[in-house]
């Protein structure tokens, strides 16, 4: 049994195109990432680790 070529198969393949809820999927993780990481500054500025 001969190994399938990877790269010949991705290089062919058709190139399909995001579904909305994928789109929507996205954009709430990057959304709530950001929000995340906008939380964790502030938090972090006014309530520093003290040691």
């Amino acid at each position: 049994m001969s190994q399938p070529d990877l790269k010949n198969e991705l290089a062919t393949a058709p190139v399909e195109p995001l579904l909305p809820v994928e789109k929507k999927l996205i954009g709430w993780s990057l959304g709530i990432g950001i929000v995340l990481l906008v939380v964790l500054i502030t938090v972090n500025h006014f309530v520093p680790i003290q040691l």
